[in-house]
């Protein structure tokens, strides 16, 4: 057992984990994305293993967001979602956070 360190808790550092991060895609047509783009390189999208719609809180501040499962040409299985209001993408961080080369 780890011995108390007696420090006071504050919630001021607390951070939230696993914080969507901002992320360029390209688009075919339909909306789907086809590319990520990744520190300067273009990542295709290979397959789109699933996708799905969240449309909630309308009550307060609306959510709605289009998300995609998608496997990248490096491999990588990454999850991607537009923020259907907004249209910006973003990257929902994998175990090791953006590690996508």
């Amino acid at each position: 057992m780890v011995p108390h360190s007696r420090a006071e808790i504050c919630s001021d550092r607390l951070r939230p984990l696993n914080q969507p991060q901002p992320t360029e895609v390209r688009e075919n047509v339909r909306g789907d994305p086809v590319a990520l783009v990744y520190k300067g390189r273009v990542l295709r999208v290979e397959t789109i293993l699933d996708q799905w719609r969240i449309d909630d809180e309308w009550w307060r501040k609306a959510i709605s967001r289009r998300y995609y499962q998608v496997v990248l040409c490096n491999g990588r299985t990454v999850t991607l979602f537009q923020d259907v209001i907004s249209g910006d993408w973003f990257i929902q961080p994998v175990t090791n956070p953006l590690s996508l080369s």
